[in-house]
């Protein structure tokens, strides 16, 4: 098993865009050095589809901090929730903070230095929304892709909470992740952020309340006025790719 907790970090910067990377060549995360909260990465531009379902969640819980893409992005625009970010680094939370600006710690943002199962096993409250986005040099690590991982990430969400987790698209593997999670989530909502590259799921619990597509269609109005990428391309993307299960949902 891979020691993430001593991996080495390494940081480059091409064209204005400070890259992390883990022991090996591959970009882990990436920030614009002219504009910071901006979600680099397209996978993590997918991520934000999540405020079309749910537009003020009350926590965030993220596994993984890598340069703080996801950490930042949802605590300047969702200003009344909770963030807890676990990371198992040491050394990649001192670069997010030294380097990638990642905010100073609040009273509803902290970055914990845990093992991201612990944690779960540990934590008592539910959680609103849980994301899992843990990668080493070479892809996702084992343990964080079996199935009793995903049955302890469904068990500790509140009853309308929502796991999102990022996959990747050329691990031979990934259809029978996706098979896993669908076989526990009441419902399962996939879109590729590339092809290929990563695959961001949506899974949703028991009583999760969807809101009218005329609705998500305001809040991705309300939201695309508010970034500098075209978050309508992956809504499309995403309606097209899971055409079916939308219309199951609509026509409960």
């Amino acid at each position: 098993m891979v020691n993430l907790k001593k991996l080495p970090v390494e940081i480059s910067e091409m064209d204005q865009i400070r890259s992390l990377h883990l022991e090996t060549d591959s970009i882990q995360s990436a920030m614009s050095v002219d504009d910071p909260v901006h979600l680099t990465l397209k996978y993590t531009q997918v991520v934000a589809l999540l405020l079309l379902f749910k537009r003020h969640p009350k926590s965030f819980t993220v596994f993984g901090l890598g340069a703080g893409s996801l950490t930042k992005f949802f605590f300047y625009f969702c200003p009344k929730s909770k963030i807890d970010t676990i990371e198992i680094n040491p050394q990649v939370i001192n670069v997010a903070f030294q380097m990638f600006e990642v905010p100073a710690e609040t009273n509803r943002h902290k970055i914990i230095e845990m093992d991201a199962s612990s944690y779960l096993n540990n934590h008592k409250l539910p959680f609103d929304v849980l994301i899992s986005d843990i990668f080493d040099g070479y892809g996702i690590p084992k343990q964080f892709t079996q199935k009793r991982y995903f049955k302890k990430c469904y068990n500790s969400l509140h009853d309308s909470g929502i796991f999102v987790i990022n996959l990747w698209g050329s691990d031979k593997n990934t259809p029978n992740f996706i098979l896993d999670l669908k076989d526990l989530f009441s419902y399962v909502i996939i879109v590729e952020s590339d092809n290929p590259g990563n695959i961001i799921l949506f899974c949703f619990k028991s009583t999760f309340s969807f809101p009218p597509v005329k609705q998500m269609e305001k809040n991705l109005l309300r939201l695309s006025d508010k970034l500098n990428f075209d978050l309508k391309f992956f809504y499309k993307r995403m309606l097209k790719r899971n055409k079916q299960t939308f219309e199951r949902i609509h026509c409960r």
